[in-house]
C-alpha cells in the first residue's frame, strides 16, 4: 500500500497489480511532495479520482473510473464506451497505469482521499486504434531545426536527449539532412512554403524549431502550418532537451485528440488553387485515399472550391493527415464550411 506522499509503482511479479511501463522515468508527471521535486503533468493521461479509502478495490474501480475519462478526453470527448478496444481495456484497467499517488481531502469532493492517476500514453493510443487503422498508423516523424547559441545545427547526437524522451512519448524525431539548411524564420512564422517544402522533403508537417542557448530554449513547434511557441530556462542541457520533447508531446497529444471527433461527412473549403493543375491535385488527394468515399465541389470563388466530402474516419483527422503531403495545410474558418484548408502548389 502507498503512504501518503509517495508515489506506487506497479510490479509485473504481483498478479494483482500492473505491469511497469517501460521508460517509467520518462513520464514523472506527479508532484513528488517527499522529494519536493516538481514535475510537469500531461493533463490529457492524468486524471484524479475521489476514493473511500487504499483498499485494493476501490483502487481498482478508480482506475476504470480514471481510464473512462481519459479516453473520453483522448476521443475529443466522444463517449468511448462503444469503441472496439474499450470493453478489453475495461477488463484489466490497471494494466494501463503508468502510477499513481493518494492524498488526502479533507472531505472534498465527497471523500476523505483522492487518487492521482497517471495513464500510459502508448497504452491509450493502443487501446483507440483497436478497430482503426488510420490510429493505429505510425505517426509522422518530427523534423528537429535547432540551434546553440552560436549558430550552430544541432545533430541527431546533440539531441540524444529530446529523442530519447519524443520516442518515449510515440514520436520520432528526424534532423536536416547533411548540407540542407532550413528557413528557421520561415517555419516559425508558419509560411505556407516553408512548411510545405519541409514536408515534401521530410514527408512530415510537424516541425519543433529551437533555439538552445546557456541554461535557456526557446521552442516553435509547426504542425499543418499552426504555430505554438515557448520558453524553458533554469536546468542543464539535458533536462531542458527532455523538457521540450515532453512539451512538444502534449501539445501534439492535444491535437491528436482534437481530430478524433466530430462528423465524417461535411463541407471543406480549400484556398490556394491558382489553376487547373492545382484543383486536379486537390481532387487526387481525396480520391486516392481509401477512407473517403466520395468527394464533389459544392461551390468556388477566384482562388478556393467548397467541397462536400464524405468519409469512414473524422474529416478534422482526414486532412491533418494530408499534412505530411506537403500541399493541404490549415487555414482559417470559412462561411459555410466545415473545416478550412489551404493548397499549396
Amino acid at each position: 500500500m502507498a503512504r501518503f506522499g509517495q508515489t506506487a509503482r506497479l510490479h509485473e511479479s504481483d498478479p494483482k497489480t500492473m505491469r511497469p511501463a517501460r521508460l517509467i522515468a520518462t513520464l514523472l508527471f506527479l508532484v513528488m511532495a517527499s522529494l519536493g521535486v516538481a514535475v510537469a503533468q500531461t493533463s490529457i493521461y492524468t486524471v484524479t479520482v475521489p476514493v473511500a479509502d487504499t483498499s485494493a478495490a476501490v483502487r481498482d474501480q478508480a482506475f476504470a473510473t480514471g481510464l473512462t475519462q481519459v479516453l473520453a478526453r483522448a476521443s475529443n470527448g466522444a463517449d468511448p464506451r462503444g469503441k472496439p478496444g474499450f470493453a478489453d481495456a475495461m477488463k484489466q484497467p490497471g494494466g494501463l497505469v503508468q502510477q499513481y499517488q493518494y492524498a488526502r481531502t479533507n472531505g472534498a469532493n465527497g471523500a476523505p482521499l483522492s487518487l492521482d492517476i497517471v495513464f500510459d500514453p502508448g497504452a491509450i493510443r493502443r487501446v483507440l486504434a483497436v478497430g482503426d487503422a488510420a490510429v493505429a498508423a505510425p505517426k509522422a516523424p518530427v523534423l528537429v531545426v535547432a540551434r546553440d547559441a552560436s549558430g550552430k545545427l544541432l545533430g541527431q547526437q546533440d539531441l540524444a536527449p529530446l529523442a530519447q524522451m519524443a520516442d518515449s512519448r510515440g514520436y520520432a524525431i528526424v534532423v536536416p539532412k547533411e548540407g540542407s539548411s532550413p528557413d528557421v524564420n520561415a517555419l516559425s512564422t508558419g509560411d505556407a512554403a516553408a512548411v510545405a517544402a519541409v514536408a515534401r522533403q521530410y514527408n512530415t508537417g510537424v516541425v519543433l524549431v529551437g533555439r538552445i542557448g546557456d541554461g535557456q530554449t526557446d521552442w516553435t513547434l509547426v504542425s499543418a502550418g499552426r504555430t505554438s511557441s515557448w520558453k524553458d530556462s533554469g536546468e542543464a542541457r539535458a533536462a531542458l532537451l527532455t523538457n521540450g520533447a515532453n512539451a512538444m508531446a502534449d501539445k501534439l497529444d492535444r491535437q491528436f485528440a482534437a481530430t478524433q471527433g466530430g462528423s465524417s461527412s461535411g463541407r471543406i473549403w480549400v484556398s490556394g488553387l491558382r489553376s487547373a493543375s492545382d484543383y486536379a491535385g486537390l481532387l487526387a488527394t481525396f480520391q486516392n485515399d481509401p477512407s473517403v468515399k466520395t468527394v464533389a465541389p459544392v461551390g468556388a470563388t477566384a482562388d478556393g472550391v467548397l467541397l462536400a466530402v464524405s468519409a469512414t474516419a473524422p474529416l478534422a483527422r482526414l486532412v491533418a493527415g494530408y499534412a505530411s503531403g506537403g500541399h493541404i495545410l490549415a487555414a482559417d474558418g470559412h462561411d459555410g464550411a466545415d473545416l478550412a484548408v489551404r493548397w499549396v502548389p
